[in-house]
């Protein structure tokens, strides 16, 4: 019997964490590799979807993205941060609340998370990052909104 109640009990532990495991999907391309999760969604509908250069993988909720922008030269990461800061704070979040950050997973570089209401109406953050070595140059950008559940915010951060 205790042998019984003990397999039984393993089981369902093994279950449950393959209950909660995501599976992930990867994109390989010639200057760059990433995974994301499985239920994500790269838009290959958006006009400027380029698969080298500049694409956006959408939450489940179709509320919730990041954005790629892979440049094949170097940029000036402060002028670059500078001049998105400008174009979101015209067009998207009024007036936000900016903080640095210097890492995204196990890149180092340059980031800025601006926080606020997105078109005057709905809380949430977008976080942008910047990142270039001898060759190239990246700029990560999340669109979270405060509303978003818990599972999105850490399927984002896997990616």
């Amino acid at each position: 019997m205790k042998k019984t109640i003990l397999a039984l009990a393993l089981l369902f532990c093994i279950s449950a964490s393959a209950l909660y495991a995501q599976t992930m999907k990867t994109i390989t391309r010639d200057s760059f590799s990433l995974k994301y999760p499985e239920k994500w969604k790269i838009d290959k509908e958006d006009p400027d979807y380029d698969p080298d250069g500049l694409f956006s993988i959408d939450a489940p909720d179709d509320q919730n993205m990041i954005m790629f922008f892979i440049f094949n030269t170097v940029i000036d990461a402060d002028e670059m941060l500078t001049e998105q800061i400008k174009a979101l704070s015209e067009s998207l979040l009024k007036n936000p609340a900016i903080t640095d950050f210097t890492e995204w997973g196990k890149y180092k570089g340059k980031g800025k998370i601006l926080k606020g209401k997105f078109l005057g109406s709905l809380k949430g953050y977008i976080r942008l990052f910047f990142y270039a070595d001898d060759h190239k140059s990246m700029l990560v950008m999340e669109q979270v909104y405060d509303s978003a559940g818990e599972d999105v915010k850490a399927e984002l951060k896997s990616i």
